[in-house]
């Protein structure tokens, strides 16, 4: 239970961040933040939320977390029966990896390099002459039009932090959930052992 609560509040979030991207018209955010966040949280552990609910629903005996494990360290190695909770798992598993993997540089590059195309057209991108004194002036923090410059690699940087910070954040966030899971089987464990 803590597992699928955690998992809705994590994409309520990310909901939450579509409609302020809706709100303020940008579509970049939509597109390439709010698109691959959704498939990055759900191919992982929206997947790990739906077998919770297979092993209520079937009663089986599969381990969860070793399904979680084996995912990413033998993609490609047979599921142990015991472990195999649906028809086509193992396929199922690659494909959701992949696109785990796909959102990632999905979110981290067009990004900064759509803003780079949106600020030139918006402000006239062109070359000054060299030896002029536009040329001069472009040295300096400026364009000729008294715009700032688009720092393209602070804007990279920013979208790598972010990217990052995500990535992380969804994996410590399910494992904190994880956590509350943990204590409350070794409540369980503990109560039966005093009766």
């Amino acid at each position: 239970m803590s597992i699928l609560l955690g998992v809705a509040q994590m994409n309520l979030g990310i909901i939450l961040s579509y409609f302020n991207s809706k709100f303020f018209g940008n579509s970049i955010n939509t597109w390439f933040q709010f698109i691959p966040q959704m498939i990055f949280l759900n191919s992982l552990f929206g997947y790990l939320s739906v077998l919770v609910i297979i092993k209520w629903c079937t009663g089986s005996k599969a381990d969860l977390y070793h399904v979680m494990i084996y995912m990413f360290l033998g993609p490609t190695d047979e599921i142990v029966d015991e472990n195999q909770l649906f028809p086509g798992q193992k396929t199922t598993q690659l494909v959701l990896l992949l696109l785990a993997f796909v959102s990632v540089p999905w979110m981290l590059l067009p990004k900064p390099f759509l803003l780079k195309l949106q600020h030139n057209r918006h402000h006239g991108q062109y070359a000054p002459l060299p030896d002029s004194e536009e040329s001069l002036q472009s040295e300096s923090n400026h364009d000729s039009h008294g715009h700032e410059e688009f720092e393209f690699s602070e804007i990279f940087v920013h979208q790598l932090i972010h990217t990052i910070e995500f990535v992380l954040g969804a994996v410590s966030n399910t494992a904190s959930y994880l956590r509350l899971w943990a204590l409350s089987l070794a409540h369980s464990e503990l109560s039966t052992c005093v009766l």
